[in-house]
């Protein structure tokens, strides 16, 4: 999948639809558009993360932000361990993340679910100051 960007109201919006994982198979987002990256010439370097499941069939889902040197994300690392956590049910869960804080190259959010969950899909929108 690949993020759909957008401004509105003088904010950068990417936005991605994506199926969710089979059972307790962690799955991987599209890469992170190239203007959602770390920059220090700002003290933080601030982005709204939302994500929405269309259904939670098992108990939860655990959404984690993960970085690579490469865009393909052939070898990713853990940056941030639950961004958003536990998300039961539908309905937009918000976050934000200092991508200053956890630099790199790269970025891509994962999901684990602890039940078979391919039925379902989840909607992730990234958003920041069109200046940003």
């Amino acid at each position: 999948m690949a993020f759909a960007k957008k401004y509105r109201n003088k904010q950068v919006i990417a936005t991605e639809q994506t199926v969710l994982p089979s059972s307790a198979v962690q799955e991987f987002s599209g890469v992170f558009p190239s203007y959602f990256r770390p920059d220090g010439k700002f003290a933080s370097r601030n982005i709204f993360l939302s994500v929405n499941a269309s259904a939670v069939t098992g108990t939860n889902l655990d959404i984690a932000l993960y970085g690579s040197d490469t865009e393909s994300g052939a070898v990713k690392h853990l940056l941030l361990d639950a961004v958003v956590a536990d998300i039961t049910a539908t309905g937009w869960v918000d976050a934000i993340v200092d991508l200053n804080a956890y630099p790199s190259a790269y970025y891509f959010l994962a999901w684990t679910a602890d039940v078979d969950e391919d039925a379902n899909t989840i909607d992730v929108k990234l958003s920041a100051p069109q200046d940003f």
